[in-house]
């Protein structure tokens, strides 16, 4: 459902609605937060944007403080900072992302489905040779 609400506003709404009646864990807050993010995309007005934006970073950073080794979390926060423009200045943490996502994916330590969506996401990326081979490593 998250892959969907990048398109769909109404995804993104019900996904938010279902998110808010789960036990409020990590992985919920920051799927949660990464919802609220997305949701920037689907409105018009700025400030509502900022604000969606804004609680979501601050919700989605609070969830990988919780659990900073789950590489899921940590996958949403990378293509968030890849994605978001540059004047919002999401994008301290791409680096130290990159690097724990190429290590936790090296070390099979993701389920299959997921480490297909983030090779796939990461191939688009600008990696550097090294991190190229260690994607390719990965899909062989």
């Amino acid at each position: 459902m998250y892959a969907k609400s990048v398109e769909s506003k109404q995804t993104a709404q019900n996904l938010l609605s279902i998110l808010e009646k789960q036990e409020q864990s990590a992985f919920v807050l920051g799927y949660k937060g990464a919802t609220k993010m997305v949701m920037a995309k689907h409105v018009f007005n700025p400030f509502t944007k900022l604000s969606y934006f804004n609680a979501g970073k601050k919700m989605l950073n609070t969830a990988i403080s919780k659990d900073n080794e789950n590489v899921e979390l940590v996958f949403l926060r990378y293509a968030t900072q890849v994605s978001a423009p540059s004047i919002l200045g999401y994008n301290h943490h791409i680096e130290s992302d990159k690097k724990l996502i190429l290590k936790r994916l090296n070390n099979n330590q993701i389920d299959e489905q997921l480490t297909k969506t983030i090779v796939s996401f990461m191939k688009q990326q600008k990696l550097t040779p090294e991190e190229k081979q260690q994607l390719t490593s990965v899909t062989q």
